[in-house]
Formats: C-alpha cells, sequence, structure tokens
C-alpha cells in the first residue's frame, strides 16, 4: 500500500549552491550522498511541513537512467512488490528494476502519460 509522498527529485547544476538556494526556503539537509551508478551528487531535503526535495547533480549525465531520476516524484510503499504490480497493470511500465540501496529498495515506472515515479521501501 502507499503510505505517503516522499518528495519531488530535480536535476541542479550545483549542489551545494542548490542546497543553498532550498534552504531559503525552509527546508533543511537530511542526507547528502554521492550516487556511483549513474554517477551523481545527491542530497534529500525535507521542509518542516513534511514536502521532501531530492536535488541530483549528475557527474555522467549521459547514463541511459538519468532520464529516469532527473525529474520524479517518489511515493513510499509498505507493499512494494503488490503496488509495483498494481501499476503494472494498470499501463505503467517499469523503467529501472527493482533495486536496492544503503537505506531503500526503490523502482522507477513511467506512468502513461510518461512521468518517472519512484516507489520505494525505506529501510529502518
Amino acid at each position: 500500500m502507499i503510505e505517503k509522498f516522499w518528495h519531488v527529485g530535480v536535476t541542479v547544476k550545483d549542489l551545494d549552491k542548490s542546497i543553498d538556494h532550498y534552504k531559503k526556503l525552509g527546508f533543511a539537509v537530511v542526507d547528502k550522498f554521492e550516487k556511483g551508478e549513474p554517477h551523481a551528487f545527491a542530497a534529500e531535503l525535507t521542509h518542516p511541513n513534511g514536502s521532501g526535495l531530492e536535488l541530483w547533480q549528475w557527474l555522467d549525465p549521459d547514463h541511459p537512467q538519468v532520464e529516469f531520476i532527473k525529474d520524479h516524484l517518489a511515493f513510499v510503499s509498505s507493499d512494494q512488490d503488490a503496488d509495483v504490480q498494481e501499476l503494472v497493470d494498470q499501463g505503467w511500465e517499469i523503467v529501472i528494476p527493482k533495486t536496492t540501496g544503503v537505506k531503500v529498495t526503490y523502482v522507477f515506472l513511467r506512468d502513461p502519460n510518461g512521468n518517472y515515479v519512484e516507489i520505494a521501501d525505506i529501510k529502518d
């Protein structure tokens, strides 16, 4: 079951400058990290109202997965496999299969309108 909206992911030119810009809007950094593939610097930010923002500075902008990650919506699921299957049954397409990261397992899908959506299972 989809439990909540998690964040919007966007591409930035300079991660540190962008963090400073979003801090002026009330966001705080939750995590800052380097992703190996596709190679990028990234940061997860949160706002006091509960909104989430994920910033991506691509070091490997030509990697095929960048297209799916660069601008996306993300949701947290308590039953990721069932939620992904339900979306696929409705005509959504898996573009990045289930991948396990340090803190999260995620699947990226393309909705019938061409938008990219991440369905995540966050590890405690």
